[in-house]
């Protein structure tokens, strides 16, 4: 298993789907359909009915190619409260957190928005963060187990 933390998550572990290599820096991976692995990652993240992590925000945001000044005007947030949330000083509040989801969802043209709105129903009722393990199967990335 690799522990795939390049993506700002520390909690991605990939079955397969990469390759090390040597290079003359030392070790290096090379991970197929990268951009099918962040959707993978993305998706089970939103699905997640834990509160979103920092990290997690944060990895959302950039999933969806926003600066921090642009998701504050969208969610109708200061910078300072983005910068608060994805460095854990403070917590986004649940409709921020929603409002997060759902544009990753819409963005993405997939999903329902009722099994968003049951999933981030759940948000309270669970504290701990997810491991996420990803495998690939024909080029496609999907978790493969959430602990």
């Amino acid at each position: 298993m690799y522990n795939y933390a390049t993506c700002g998550l520390d909690n991605v572990w990939l079955k397969n789907g990469f390759k090390v290599h040597t290079t003359g820096y030392g070790d290096g991976v090379a991970i197929h359909n990268l951009d099918g692995l962040h959707k993978a990652i993305a998706k089970s993240v939103v699905s997640g009915s834990t509160t979103l992590t920092p990290k997690e925000f944060r990895f959302l945001r950039v999933e969806l190619d926003l600066s921090i000044d642009s998701l504050a005007a969208i969610l109708g947030e200061s910078t300072t409260d983005i910068e608060a949330w994805e460095s854990g000083s403070t917590v986004p509040h649940n409709k921020a957190d929603m409002a997060l989801r759902s544009l990753y969802v819409e963005s993405t043209g997939e999903g329902e928005v009722s099994e968003l709105v049951s999933s981030v129903a759940a948000l309270d009722r669970q504290i701990h963060e997810l491991s996420l393990e990803m495998e690939e199967h024909n080029g496609y990335w999907a978790t493969l187990q959430a602990a």
